[in-house]
């Protein structure tokens, strides 16, 4: 496991840049570009580590669920009862999250939360179907979090890659770089990056840059440090598949690295 401290100097240095580059993630991977601020309970930091999520509970979610699953039953391309499904989804599974009751933070998906997370998947992927006219940007803010909480940062990439083409604008694909770098996908993140600089304003552009320059430059010096790792101690492709902390009760209920799907 490449967590393993007890193993050789070369393992313990690789575990260091393993964690700074998730220290570094963690603190500037989303001060600019607002992912999950419009998720009405607040955004993905205020649910890792505020108190809101912890205080509510999912009862207060039923009637919500219920009322847009009974108008999907009579019109399934319901788009907004889709997009409502979502939200409360959402906000039942953050609310389900197993809290440390001393600090307030989450230690761990539970098997409710964990369930809403996968159901906020395939609600989207529903409402991909019915093919809108503009994604609505709260609900993939959703599906990003929710994929964020299910460890999957490649899917929380493709997610906001489609609210990008849906709206193509400067901050879109600034977030979608971001969230590419984070899933290790320099050659993604750089295109986004791109068409992201493009597209904004030169104020702006110089703020995209200062925010994702430094990151990418994590990546690399991430990636590089990989390859040094001997093959009996490279820890694979998918080890570090969620690089900015996916909530892995299976591995030790903690914020740890959770194995890509």
């Amino acid at each position: 496991m490449i967590f393993d401290l007890s193993s050789s100097p070369r393992r313990k240095m690789v575990v260091r840049v393993v964690f700074g580059f998730l220290a570094v993630i963690f603190a500037g991977g989303f001060i600019l570009f607002g992912i999950g601020g419009e998720l009405g309970g607040g955004g993905l930091f205020d649910g890792l580590f505020g108190s809101s999520g912890g205080s509510s509970t999912a009862e207060q979610y039923e009637q919500q669920v219920e009322d847009a699953e009974s108008k999907l039953e009579e019109d399934p391309g319901n788009e907004r009862a889709l997009t409502d499904l979502i939200q409360f989804r959402f906000l039942s599974g953050q609310a389900q999250l197993e809290y440390d009751e001393a600090t307030g933070q989450p230690i761990g998906l539970t098997e409710e939360s964990r369930g809403e997370f996968e159901e906020v998947v395939v609600n989207w992927d529903a409402y991909l179907d019915t093919k809108p006219d503009k994604i609505a940007a709260a609900t993939a803010s959703n599906v990003v979090n929710a994929l964020r909480f299910l460890g999957d940062s490649g899917g929380a990439a493709d997610a906001q890659a489609a609210l990008a083409k849906s709206d193509p604008s400067a901050t879109n694909y600034a977030a979608l770089a971001n969230l590419r770098y984070q899933d290790l996908d320099l050659k993604a993140g750089d295109a986004a990056k791109e068409r992201a600089l493009a597209d904004a304003k030169p104020n702006i552009a110089k703020q995209i840059k200062a925010q994702l320059d430094p990151l990418r430059e994590q990546v690399v010096k991430f990636k590089k440090d990989q390859a040094k790792l001997p093959e009996s101690e490279d820890p694979g492709a998918g080890a570090l598949g969620d690089p900015f902390g996916g909530l892995s009760p299976d591995a030790g209920g903690g914020l740890t690295p959770a194995p890509a799907p």
